[in-house]
């Protein structure tokens, strides 16, 4: 096409006030770069919209603009489809990855190219789309990720469904996500790509009518309702671009992975939308070796590292491929600031198990927390929170490196700039060995995950994997058994409940209102409930419109929604058995709960929010305990597991060596120290 192939073109005449505006952006940014305290890709972006807030579209009007949304790969396919349109010298884009208004403007005013591809945070999609009226919209994925300060997933669907429900945009959309699927069938124009994935977990349930998506081996998917996977306009198989019309395009990526192919089909189809000939984007994207430092190599002293970044478990789930399939060690960095989300309980929905076998390193300011979750998956490693001294800790040859968003961003600063090299000294963690028993399967302590699939947004489910692996490095017989809905309620003596969104918590506590939990009490089983199925196990608590829904009622206490949301670091004083125990944890709900006068609080609160103004976190009665703390929060307090576990065993523990949980929970309160109270926020309540 012409705008392919042709040179930048200078932006229409602007109004008085946004050709000032514009010029501040430049000034801010350049001020920003000069001054060292940024890229200055969203210092200017700021200040421009300060005085022009209609900015954004003034910048945008008269220009084709293609924007790139979705969970993970944003950065990735936006850098792609800048080269399928010809190069970032003829297209405006912000390469540095700043994607929301700020950024986009910076983007825009830097540059006056006719042409636009523009990655968004899917949060800020629905806005940006409104302001900009693009010809194309690319939607990837969705998946949970920062949920302490970004929407549920299914909120984010239904907002993009809105949003595209008027919008004039060609939609290129990602077939196989049932939820990106539900935003986009509504859109008057739409082009679905099938590019395949592995995570599955936040689409088990139907985004129509609540009921279970099934997925068949050949990726192809359906509810009973009727909503099923659309017929695909074009389809990744192997190494080439399927189409309909049963034509073939060669697909030769040099980013490793087979998500760095799915990006690049998105990519490609998007740039067919815009003119450009599909080989001919093709041909363009095959060319990319690296974006924004994912995938580069660098030296550092006698180790060639290769740089990946993965910042949510559905991130990490398609990269695991590439590194169970590599040799040598992994340093992994795992920081937990605003752009990474302040709750690590993600850890645990990370398959890290499949790292067994490789040295691993863990680093970054939550190193201690990706510590014990190695611990529980089995795989030996180091903690140096120090990333320099992480790197010193490799012998020579090769190794990767993966980070979370500002991990990773801070590990390129550090091989930018002049070479140091930290003392690294830190012990080899080895696997914690299972005690041998003796005991049958009939006298095993089953513990129970209550639908999975419903409760477990929030990292919860690794509460289960914490109190098998106690029982079994205590040489206790256990089972962990995962009890999805829909499924008769297995017998237990432990039950686990997690967190969830407004409508699977609706559904799980439907289904558990037949009886099946309360039998299971009644026989003498103890629960522990976090979050969602906290508030489950009351009387009633809000749902997605703030009427009150029916609990199970196996705790006397009711929950209503509050006007603010509670998130942050939440810390109590629990009395377990006799022994005062300070609990940790990480809050993240809108609910306040009361309770009644036949249960006890689990904890009081000395940091957080808690059930709220009462200054008491969770319940406790009989053997049913609840409580905000996520975490998880097993996994953070050992003594609360083993409580927990000797209610339901009715035995006496043998003592563990706590030694990583304890370094954890030092780490955790000392941070709180460092605070203060004050560290607390709160925002709009949404959800729970």
């Amino acid at each position: 096409s012409s705008d392919r192939a042709g040179t930048a073109v200078p932006a229409a005449r602007l109004p008085r006030r946004a050709a000032a505006a514009r010029r501040a952006v430049l000034l801010g940014g350049a001020l920003s770069r000069r001054a060292g305290i940024g890229g200055g890709s969203t210092v200017g972006g700021h200040l421009g919209l300060a005085l022009e807030p209609r900015l954004l579209s003034r910048l945008g009007a008269g220009r084709r603009i293609a924007l790139v949304s979705g969970t993970n790969g944003k950065t990735t396919t936006t850098r792609l489809l800048v080269e399928a349109l010809g190069g970032s010298a003829v297209v405006a884009s912000s390469l540095a990855g700043a994607n929301m208004a700020a950024g986009i403007v910076s983007a825009l005013a830097s540059h006056p190219a006719p042409l636009a591809a523009l990655e968004v945070d899917e949060g800020h999609l629905p806005a940006v789309a409104a302001a900009l009226a693009p010809q194309v919209i690319a939607l990837l994925n969705l998946s949970r990720d920062q949920l302490d300060r970004t929407n549920e997933v299914r909120m984010l669907a239904g907002r993009w469904r809105e949003a595209l429900a008027g919008s004039e945009a060609l939609v290129v959309a990602n077939a196989d996500d049932p939820l990106v699927v539900f935003a986009a069938e509504v859109a008057a124009k739409r082009r679905f790509v099938s590019v395949g994935g592995r995570w599955r977990l936040d689409a088990r349930h139907c985004p129509h009518c609540g009921g279970t998506v099934v997925f068949a081996e050949d990726g192809s998917w359906s509810c009973a309702c009727g909503f099923r996977r659309p017929e695909p306009y074009a389809t990744l198989v192997d190494d080439a671009l399927v189409l309909s019309d049963g034509s073939t395009h060669r697909l030769a990526v040099a980013l490793p992975g087979r998500f760095n192919q799915a990006n690049a089909a998105v990519a490609a189809v998007a740039a067919e939308c815009l003119g450009v000939a599909l080989d001919d984007a093709l041909a363009a994207i095959g060319g990319v070796e690296e974006v924004a430092g994912r995938f580069a190599r660098h030296r550092s002293g006698d180790v060639d590292l290769r740089l990946l970044l993965a910042k949510n478990p559905a991130g990490w789930a398609e990269l695991l491929e590439l590194l169970t399939a590599g040799e040598g060690p992994v340093v992994i960095g795992i920081n937990a600031r605003d752009a990474d989300g302040h709750d690590p309980s993600w850890l645990y929905d990370v398959p890290f198990e499949l790292l067994a076998g490789r040295e691993v390193v863990a680093t970054g300011e939550r190193a201690r927390d990706l510590a014990l979750r190695l611990l529980h998956a089995g795989v030996a490693h180091r903690t140096l929170h120090d990333q320099a001294a992480a790197l010193a800790a490799l012998g020579a040859g090769r190794a990767d490196y993966v980070g979370n968003y500002t991990a990773f961003q801070e590990l390129r600063r550090l091989l930018a700039g002049p070479s140091r090299r930290a003392a690294a000294s830190a012990p080899l963690v080895a696997a914690r060995p299972v005690v041998a028993h003796g005991a049958t399967r009939d006298s095993a302590v089953r513990v129970v995950v209550v639908h999975p699939e419903l409760l477990g947004t929030y990292g919860d489910g690794g509460n289960g994997q914490v109190l098998a692996d106690r029982a079994l490095w205590r040489g206790l017989d256990v089972e962990l058994l995962l009890a999805p809905a829909g499924e008769p309620l297995p017998r237990g003596e432990l039950y686990l409940l997690g967190g969830g969104e407004d409508g699977p918590q609706a559904q799980a506590a439907a289904a558990l209102r037949s009886g099946a939990l309360a039998s299971a009490v009644e026989a003498g089983a103890a629960v522990f409930a976090v979050c969602a199925g906290f508030q489950i196990l009351g009387h009633s608590f809000p749902g997605a419109d703030g009427a009150p829904v029916t609990g199970v009622g196996l705790l006397d206490v009711v929950t209503e929604r509050g006007t603010t949301r509670a998130v942050g670091e939440l810390a109590t004083e629990a009395d377990l058995g006799g022994v005062a125990v300070r609990l940790t944890g990480f809050e993240n709900h809108a609910g306040h709960t009361t309770l009644g006068e036949g249960v006890r609080p689990l904890g009081v609160v000395g940091h957080g929010t808690g059930n709220g103004a009462s200054g008491v976190d969770g319940a406790w009665q009989d053997k049913v305990l609840g409580s905000y703390l996520h975490g998880p929060a097993l996994a953070r307090n050992p003594a609360l597991a083993d409580a927990l576990l000797a209610l339901a065993t009715g035995g006496v523990l043998a003592p563990l060596d706590d030694a990583e949980e304890e370094a954890l929970r030092a780490e955790r309160f000392a941070a709180l120290g460092r605070r203060g109270r004050g560290a607390q926020k709160s925002g709009r309540a949404h959800g729970r």
